[in-house]
């Protein structure tokens, strides 16, 4: 979905609101969207720049970071970007009170690109199907979550001993 900046800008102070329900692919091999990507949006004029805000939502599949499997969660990100249609594509982008303008070198804002840019970000780092996953064993590479393989613990390497006990045994 692409609005028109010159469609916000010629009325200062002028709100256009969307609504957004439309597949979006993700762009990411390892973070595919399984569901159309939602929400609402808000593009408004401020004093020559516009203002984009809002929230999205969308299902993704990601991998588990400790037993591997696949498994849906919902991302959700909240948006808010300015852009200056007066800035060059090379410009600096200034930073004021904290916020980042953007040069705006198209004449539609890309609403889409935005989202799925987001949402992307919005991801965890390491996602976990569920909080109290065991994942897989380090010894055999069974998967704990369906039954417990009985191998016996590797011994840690003594030398590592001053570090766990530092760290409180988090390792």
């Amino acid at each position: 979905m692409k609005v028109s900046a010159e469609q916000v800008r010629s009325s200062p102070g002028r709100r256009l609101r969307l609504q957004l329900d439309e597949p979006v692919p993700s762009g990411a091999e390892d973070l595919p969207f399984v569901a159309s990507v939602r929400g609402e949006v808000e593009l408004r004029a401020v004093a020559g720049r516009l203002r984009l805000s809002g929230r999205f939502y969308t299902e993704a599949e990601l991998v588990c970071g400790r037993c591997l499997r696949s498994f849906r969660t919902e991302l959700s990100a909240l948006v808010e970007e300015w852009y200056d249609p007066d800035l060059g594509p090379t410009e600096e982008v200034p930073v004021e009170d904290g916020v980042l303008v953007m040069p705006l070198a198209d004449p539609e804002v890309d609403v889409t690109e935005v989202a799925r840019q987001h949402l992307l970000l919005a991801a965890p780092l390491v996602p976990l199907c569920r909080p109290d996953c065991l994942g897989l064993c380090p010894v055999c590479g069974a998967d704990r979550n369906a039954n417990p393989c009985g191998c016996t613990p590797r011994q840690t390497d003594p030398r590592w001993q001053v570090l766990q006990n530092t760290l409180g045994g988090l390792l």
